[in-house]
Formats: structure tokens, C-alpha cells, sequence
């Protein structure tokens, strides 16, 4: 054996001795329970550039089909709180960050973090700098900080501070690193891969939100709905009913484009739909839009970016809701106002730079997503985004080595839908980022009702295929999304019912949905709204049935969200 190969063997054996363990699956360096008690306190107060205090550690033992997992719960400084739950046992070596919605301030860990734990995901939430409610903008004057902490800085201290204490819990760094989420999560998604590309292996970043104010140069008659959907009385233009006749009519001219009869538009850019076509020749009437209706749905589309199919995202969105009587009417509410200077919000928020050389060459992968009914976020800017990174990073082929955008038929904001718009993103991302496998298209399912599904279908490689009602492949931009096996698998169908007793499940599953998904108040509203226009379109039944239905539903029972929702959909009627 020569000098030289001794030398060799030497270092070989040093590296296997100082390499970190990666066993697969692996538990805690001690005793689950011990090891959760020591992360408590100031262990982390000199983490480089993320000073972290860990304010509680809690270990929850298995109960109810929840494994066993420690809990701990801290913040960065000044005031960046968040949760990681971590398994106890069977870790599968995997980190994941999930993002939140609107304009966060809460630590909703096992809202989020419940199924990947569950899964073998060590998983953390963090409340991007600032107590609020997802709604409201209290937060934003005179806190330079936290406006810092939300656009770019709190998403990226707050894993730092989760890969610490994963290390320290576990013995070993993570293998891979992953985030995930929609809305603002989808834009924090995009900050990270643009200002910290070492952060995350993977990033699933759907429907990419910029909080600066839209159009904030040119004038409200023009891009403000509110502004331009109201008459000189204040009263709305366009009603919340005639997004059905609207909406009918896109369907009718645009859904076979794609060969397919299966109320989803597929190609909306395609759609040659025009509102006037449905212009009244007399008299305005439920069948028919007057002049300055058009005018309304026509800025809609042209410059709110509203695709076709969307219509019934219009609802409680861009067309304000019917007044109970003796209520004023209540303007549509705005998440931009109060949100601060427009040139501060922009340059601390937007997730523009197409630059993502550094993202890549590290070896990063990012899925984009975002759903053609999408009416929170529009989607001409995410293409547009894509676009840009495309001639950025040298092509077509260059960029799709790396980063895809899929767009979803059907998909409203985040998930829901007519669409096929349940996705296991998790999976495709692992799949991409540890063996290589970029996704060509991502199958989608459209479940049917009840179906036991989380809003962000973490639950989906677990869920029966009884429960799907069809699916789709949406095929990486610029492709389209197709049927599988070219055609709906229409799950079997269902008994009719009464149109009453069809108004009172659609609206009990809505709130649910909502609740579930941790939506404020005005959105649930606006969900439970929204599904009964959509059972009143689907029952396609006459205004004295549709009038004489809501007044059967047996509203003792329900919530007083949910009676005030049946309430203002017989007040909508009552204005024909």
C-alpha cells in the first residue's frame, strides 16, 4: 500500500467518522420527552444574525391519531414569533416551512403543521413579525420593523431558527429543506428564493401575492371595483346575480374548447367571450345586462385581469353583497388599505426580481402554481412573472431545469373550485428536489362533496378514490391542462334533493370549509355566498323557486353566520 493511499483511506475514514448521521427514518439524539425539555430559554440567544428565545417547549404525547412530537414555541427579535413541531419518533429527515395567508400575525402551527407531522416532517409557523387578526393592517403605522419583518425578513430568521433547533433536537442538520404555501405564502415563497437561496431545496409557491395597492397610479374609477361598479346613488352596478347569467354564458361559449363538456373553461386566454354579447335590447331584466353592465363586467376582465370562469369569484369580491334591511350598504373590503407608503410596501414586499441564478445554481427547485378562477390574486402577473424569469434565465429549457408554473382550470385562490385543484405539491417537489423527477404536468382531483380533504390536500395521497370525482393534468406553462384519459371520471352520481335541502348542506359545507381553513369572517361569508349562487345556478330554477327554497331552509339549526348568509341571499332576490 503506497503513502499515498494510507493518506487517502485517513481522510475517507475522518470524513465517515465527522459526518453528520442521516439515518432514515431517525428520532431525537435523547429521550423525545428529556430532549424537548432542554431547548426551553436562551440556548439560541447567539444564533448569528437571529438572536431566538424559545419561550416554551411542550412535550405532546400520541393521542387521537396524532403522533407524539415536541412543541416549541419562540421568537426571533424584536417580536417574530413562531412554532416547530417536531415528531418524537420516525423523523423522516425532512424540514418544511409553511407560509400564511393575508396579512398573518398569528402562529397557527397545527393548523398548518398537522398533516406533515403526521407524515414525519419537522414543521414550522411563524407569525412574519406582528400580532393581528389575517385582516386587518392595525400592525402597520409607525412599525418600520414590522414591515420589514413581514415583506422579506421573518420568513427567512425564523427557519434559520427551526434548522437550530432541529439540530439540536435531532443530532443532525435536515436533509432536505422545503416550503410551501399560497397567497402571501406563495409571495414569502418567492422572496426566499429570490433573497435567500440557500434557505430551501424546494419551494411550491402558489398564487404570489404583492400587498402594494393595485393600480395606485392611475385613478379608482379605472382599477377600484368599489369605485367603478357604483352608480351616482351608490348603488351597485352590476349585481352579485347577473355574475351568474355572465358566467353561463363564458361556460357556454368557451368550456368545449378543450373537447370537453365539463363546466371548466381550460384556455381562458383563449376564450373569445364578450360580455355584450348578453347587452338587454329593451328593458334590463334577470336575462340580460344594460349598457353600463357591460361596461362593468368588460374592466372586470380587461383591467382587474379576471379570466372567464371566474365569475362566481366576483361575488362579495368585486360586487358587494345585498344589504339586510335597514343595514347600509357595506363597501367591498381591501386588505392594501392601511398596509402603508405604496413605494415602501412595494420595495419591502414584491417578489419581482426574475434574477434566480443564485436559487438555481445551488440546486433549488420551485414549482409555481396559481388557479385561472383565482380572483384574490390575479393571474397575468404570475405569468407575467414566469415570463420575465424565462428570458432571465436563458430560455424556455434552461428555466423549466428548475422552476415550472402550472396554471389550474377552474382553481379558485389557493384551492376550491370547479377545477381539478387538489394537488399533492409536497409530493412533487420531494420528488423533483431529492431524485431529480421534474414534473412534467401535476395530477389534479376535483373532489366530490364531503370528501375528507384538507384546504391545501396535504391529505391527498391518503384519501380514497372514491371521493374523486375527476381529474386532470396541468401540464407545465405554456401548456394546457388535460383530462385524464381525455375525458371527466365522473363519480357516481348522487340523489337528488329538494333545492332547500340542497341550499342548507351547501351552506353547513361551506362555513365549514371555511372554519376549518382559518378564514376570517368576511370570507367565510363570502365562501358560504358564493357555493349558494352556485347551487342556485346548478338547481337552474326559476326566481319564485329559487325565493320560495331559501324561505324552507330550516335555519334554527344553523349558525348565525350562516343564517345571516341565507338571509342576504333572499335580500338579493328581493332587488328583482
Amino acid at each position: 500500500m503506497t503513502m499515498l493511499t494510507r493518506v487517502m483511506l485517513f481522510l475517507a475514514a475522518m470524513v465517515a467518522f465527522t459526518a453528520p448521521a442521516r439515518a432514515h427514518p431517525q428520532g431525537p439524539a435523547i429521550p423525545a420527552e428529556e430532549g424537548c425539555r432542554t431547548l426551553e430559554g436562551d440556548r439560541f440567544a447567539n444564533l448569528p444574525n437571529v438572536p431566538t428565545h424559545i419561550v416554551k417547549a411542550t412535550f405532546r404525547p400520541a393521542a387521537a391519531g396524532k403522533r407524539a412530537a415536541c412543541l416549541v414555541e419562540g421568537y426571533v427579535n424584536p417580536t417574530v414569533n413562531f412554532a416547530i413541531l417536531l415528531p418524537a419518533a420516525d423523523w423522516n429527515g425532512r424540514y418544511v416551512v409553511r407560509g400564511c395567508g393575508g396579512s398573518c400575525g398569528i402562529v397557527a402551527v397545527d393548523l398548518a403543521c398537522s398533516g406533515h407531522v403526521r407524515d414525519g416532517y419537522a414543521c414550522l409557523h411563524t407569525d412574519m413579525g406582528h400580532r393581528s387578526t389575517l385582516s386587518d393592517n392595525n400592525w402597520v403605522a409607525g412599525n418600520l420593523q414590522g414591515l420589514v419583518d413581514f415583506g422579506y425578513r421573518a420568513t427567512h430568521v425564523t427557519t434559520a431558527a427551526g434548522r437550530a433547533i432541529i439540530k439540536a433536537f435531532y443530532g443532525s442538520d435536515p436533509r432536505y429543506s422545503y416550503f410551501f404555501a399560497c397567497s402571501t405564502g406563495g409571495r414569502q415563497g418567492l422572496i426566499e428564493a429570490q433573497r435567500f437561496p440557500d434557505d430551501f431545496d424546494g419551494i411550491v409557491a402558489i398564487a404570489p401575492a404583492s400587498m402594494a395597492p393595485f393600480g395606485r397610479n392611475k385613478p379608482p374609477t379605472i382599477t377600484e371595483v368599489d369605485a367603478f361598479n357604483l352608480d351616482a346613488a351608490g348603488r351597485p352596478i352590476l349585481p352579485n346575480r347577473k355574475a351568474l347569467l355572465i358566467h353561463r354564458a363564458a361556460i357556454r361559449r368557451c368550456d368545449r374548447a378543450d373537447g370537453l363538456l365539463d363546466g371548466v373553461i381550460s384556455k381562458p386566454l383563449a376564450c373569445g367571450f364578450k360580455p355584450a354579447e348578453l347587452l338587454c335590447n329593451t328593458a334590463d331584466s334577470r336575462d340580460c345586462l344594460t349598457a353600463e353592465q357591460v361596461g362593468v363586467a368588460d374592466k372586470l376582465y380587461r383591467l382587474r385581469g379576471a379570466q372567464p370562469g371566474s365569475e362566481f369569484n366576483w361575488i362579495g369580491n368585486f360586487l358587494r353583497n345585498a344589504s339586510l334591511p335597514g343595514e347600509a350598504s357595506i363597501p367591498l373590503f381591501d386588505l392594501g388599505v392601511g398596509r402603508g407608503d405604496p413605494v415602501v410596501v412595494e420595495t419591502l414586499n414584491a417578489p419581482n426580481n426574475p434574477d434566480l441564478r443564485p436559487f438555481r445554481d445551488r440546486g433549488g427547485k420551485l414549482i409555481l402554481v396559481h388557479g385561472w378562477s383565482d380572483f384574490s390574486v390575479m393571474p397575468p402577473p404570475t405569468i407575467d412573472y414566469y415570463e420575465t424569469v424565462t428570458r432571465t434565465m436563458g430560455g424556455p429549457a434552461a428555466t423549466a431545469r428548475f422552476a415550472r408554473l402550472y396554471m389550474v382550470p377552474g382553481m379558485d385562490h389557493c384551492s376550491g373550485g370547479d377545477g381539478a385543484y387538489a394537488i399533492d405539491y409536497l409530493g412533487a417537489i420531494t420528488r423533483w428536489a431529492e431524485k431529480g423527477e421534474a414534473p412534467a404536468a401535476l395530477r389534479g382531483v376535483k373532489p366530490v362533496p364531503g370528501a375528507p380533504l384538507d384546504y391545501f390536500s396535504v391529505d391527498l395521497p391518503l384519501m380514497d378514490r372514491k371521493y374523486i370525482a375527476f381529474e386532470r393534468d396541468h401540464r407545465a406553462w405554456p401548456g394546457d391542462s388535460v383530462a385524464v384519459g381525455g375525458r371527466p371520471a365522473v363519480a357516481s352520481p348522487q340523489a337528488p334533493q329538494p333545492l332547500d335541502q340542497a341550499l342548507l348542506t351547501t351552506v353547513r359545507s361551506a362555513e365549514k370549509t371555511g372554519t376549518a381553513a382559518g378564514f376570517p369572517r368576511r370570507t367565510t361569508l363570502n365562501l358560504m355566498l358564493k357555493s349558494l349562487w352556485e347551487t342556485l345556478y346548478r338547481a337552474d330554477q326559476g326566481a319564485a323557486t329559487q325565493t320560495a327554497a331559501l324561505a324552507a331552509v330550516p335555519v334554527d339549526g344553523l349558525s348565525p353566520l350562516a343564517r345571516e348568509a341565507i338571509a342576504r341571499m333572499q335580500a338579493e332576490l328581493r332587488l328583482d
